[in-house]
């Protein structure tokens, strides 16, 4: 496959408590994996995405549009809920990506990586680029958590 550079949508997803799960319960640790791994993989083709790989506890998605990512995010979010001990992190960045032997690459990763471990338990940060893509979505509502020095990217809360 041909390296191909592209504008992408990228999602990173953490599970919050994992180690700790993992320390305690390593059979439920590893259950949780697996089934978050599912909810991710199935709602990001329902989203027109693509699930790409898994970091550990966890996962790097991509989407062609930045409204299918957060509203995938949104949704992971929600079907989460009815999982004890799912409670996710996740960060979205839209930036031109490079796409290498089905892996990604760019500063598009680079900056979705450092937006994830900013959000809260349950929550879905997103960056000031990809606000502008949503923001007049009726279904979305956003909070400005202030600004951030990740290489020039404010971050919002949707």
């Amino acid at each position: 496959m041909a390296d191909t550079r592209k504008l992408a949508a990228v999602m990173f997803t953490d599970i919050v408590g994992y180690t700790a799960l993992m320390s305690e319960d390593e059979s439920a640790a590893i259950k949780l994996l697996q089934k978050n791994g599912e909810i991710q993989s199935s709602l990001a083709k329902q989203h027109n995405g693509e699930f790409i790989k898994e970091m550990g506890d966890g996962t790097l998605l991509c989407f062609n549009s930045a409204l299918d990512a957060v509203r995938c995010a949104l949704e992971i979010q929600q079907v989460s809920k009815g999982w004890p001990n799912l409670k996710l992190r996740i960060g979205i960045h839209i930036g031109d990506t490079l796409f290498k032997n089905g892996d990604i690459f760019g500063d598009g990763v680079n900056v979705a990586s450092r937006i994830e471990p900013l959000a809260k338990p349950g929550e879905v940060y997103i960056s000031e680029q990809v606000l502008h893509i949503v923001r007049n979505q009726s279904e979305m509502e956003s909070d400005f958590i202030g600004e951030k020095q990740l290489k020039n990217c404010l971050l919002y809360t949707s």
